[in-house]
């Protein structure tokens, strides 16, 4: 029954995400497609996911940048080598390497370390934040207007990074662009550096313009994989709890819910090994409830089913977590005790026909009483492997024979050894 409900609200999930997929595809604008608790997840899944492509490849991004600082160095040296402020201008330009490299360990760092992981968007947002002021203060400051010039494609790329590489969400970065912007021709003008302000700004502009854009597609992308793949963790959810049924099928019987004669050849074959492995005592119990077909003819087929799965019940309740029952066919129900001697098995017997006798269940055919009752046989195997399961079950089943033969409504023992004898 659980498994049931659980199937039914992961199909309606399904259905829902697929509705969402559905809608997108029809145009919906990228930003409404989730349900708010939907949304928090995918940027939580897209943050995670953004923090293992910085551990995955910041190694190939440590080369890359080096590269590119082996490149960039002797050509800024070339190109400003005859300014008249050569030092300071190749001073900012080393310092602004240094410093977007330093942002690339930071961004590495809080997504690599545990204790820190926890602050990765917050620091993702202040590492971009900070780089982008720093980095166009400085470059924005050489004299040289070529370096100036080239200054405005890194600072334009470090913005295109940070819209499509930094995890920070489209609309947050635009904000933070644009106010980091603002404050570097801010602190441009109260600082009186000499720069094209209109060039600068329309640098800004279209970075951010362009980052946005692209970004804003690249989500949208990650939203329709994010889906599908919740899509697929739920068909795999459902899978799982399909077989989990079916095999609960397979080794339960529908009626009692207890395990069916399947599972019961082997658990039996399972304690049998354990008791030959460990000497210790296996007891087996044979139930069977009186004159059932009379009570079926009676009371009819539903009743009788009734009957069944409460005896099942009433007997499950009676015996420990470690041992067990199963529906062994028709009305019979066979009991495994494990480390259980003959007494504690004969305890457990008479438990289970007292506790069955006080239900009262009303049976106007029965021979023995007005109410119905129940004959048991039991046998105790002691670890011997000179004895077969099948002397054990054909013991407990001669057990039982005894009791019906002596009246029914009583628990009988039946030594293996005996068994054997007579066999």
């Amino acid at each position: 029954m659980e498994n049931q409900k659980e199937l039914e609200g992961l199909r309606k999930s399904k259905g829902a995400l697929e509705q969402v997929i559905a809608h997108h595809l029809k145009g919906q604008k990228a930003k409404k497609i989730l349900p708010p608790q939907l949304e928090a997840e995918f940027w939580h899944f897209n943050i995670d996911r953004t923090r293992s492509n910085a551990i995955q490849f910041f190694g190939q991004g440590v080369i890359t940048f080096t590269i590119y600082v082996l490149l960039i160095l002797p050509t800024n040296y070339v190109i400003i080598r005859d300014s008249a402020n050569f030092t300071v201008d190749f001073a900012y330009s080393i310092l602004s390497l240094f410093i977007v490299g330093l942002a690339l360990f930071l961004f590495w760092a809080f997504s690599r370390f545990r204790h820190l992981r926890a602050y990765f968007y917050q620091a993702s947002c202040t590492i971009i934040f900070s780089t982008i002021i720093v980095v166009s203060l400085l470059l924005l400051s050489v004299s040289s207007v070529v370096l100036q010039n080239q200054a405005m494609l890194l600072l334009a790329f470090l913005y295109i990074l940070g819209f499509v590489l930094s995890g920070i969400k489209p609309l947050h970065m635009l904000w933070l662009g644009a106010v980091a912007a603002s404050i570097v021709l801010f602190l441009l003008y109260i600082f009186d550096i000499p720069c094209d302000f209109l060039i600068v700004g329309r640098m800004y502009i279209g970075s951010m313009l362009l980052g946005f854009s692209m970004s804003v597609i690249l989500i949208a992308k990650e939203r329709k994989f994010f889906i599908r793949s919740k899509i697929s963790e739920i068909d795999e959810k459902i899978l799982r709890l399909q077989a989990s049924e079916l095999l609960h099928l397979s080794q339960h019987d529908e009626l009692t819910k207890i395990s069916n004669r399947r599972t019961f050849d082997e658990m039996f074959e399972h304690f049998y090994q354990l008791a030959c492995q460990t000497s210790k005592p296996l007891s087996f119990l044979f139930i069977d409830i009186d004159y059932f077909k009379n009570y079926n003819d009676f009371y009819g087929h539903l009743k009788g089913d009734e009957v069944i799965s409460e005896i099942a019940k009433t007997i499950q309740s009676s015996i420990r977590h470690m041992d067990f029952i199963a529906r062994y066919g028709g009305e019979e129900f066979v009991v495994l005790l494990p480390e259980t001697s003959a007494q504690g098995a004969y305890a457990v017997a008479t438990n289970i026909y007292r506790t069955i006798d006080r239900l009262m269940i009303p049976h106007e055919r029965s021979l023995v009483a007005k109410h119905v009752t129940i004959s048991l046989g039991v046998t105790v195997f002691h670890g011997d492997a000179e004895i077969s399961q099948e002397t054990v079950i054909h013991t407990a089943d001669k057990a039982l024979y005894r009791a019906k033969q002596l009246g029914r409504n009583q628990v009988y023992y039946q030594p293996i050894a005996k068994a054997v004898e007579d066999i």
